[in-house]
């Protein structure tokens, strides 16, 4: 008898562990985001113009995403630790593919991270810094 009271403590309190810890994610509050990425790129003596967009983020889609038409993404891998969300991405198009990682950390409406790629075929790498805030509910 008290081995199976034991068991189903046991059991109840693993998924109340589990469930808090799905629960829980980066301190992040959800909504329109304005992102700014500056693009540095090797070789370049100085780095491109910063490229502004605003983005609906929720706690279903923390990653921010570049709004290129002419780039086809894949984002895999995505993890969260704490307050940062990394992932791994690789992207076709019509000026070739990249490949790489990246990661941002929330801290409840503002953001900072990077994301590091390499042009496939050039060999060339490319360091995006990102930074962002929230801006409002979304549309």
């Amino acid at each position: 008898m008290i081995n199976k009271m034991f068991m189903m403590v046991a059991v109840f309190s693993i998924t109340l562990c589990l469930g808090s810890a799905f629960a829980a994610g980066p301190n992040m509050k959800p909504g329109k985001w304005e992102i700014t990425t500056l693009t540095e790129m090797q070789g370049m003596p100085m780095s491109m113009p910063a490229v502004t967009h605003t983005q609906c983020i929720t706690g279903d889609e923390l990653i921010p995403q570049s709004q290129e038409a002419n780039q086809e993404c894949q984002v895999t891998d995505i993890k969260t630790s704490g307050d940062t969300v990394s992932w791994k991405i690789v992207c076709s198009g019509a000026n070739g593919g990249m490949e790489g990682t990246g990661e941002v950390t929330y801290k409840g409406d503002t953001m900072e991270g990077t994301m590091d790629m390499v042009i496939q075929g050039a060999g060339m790498q490319v360091k995006n810094k990102i930074s962002g805030k929230r801006i409002g509910d979304c549309d």
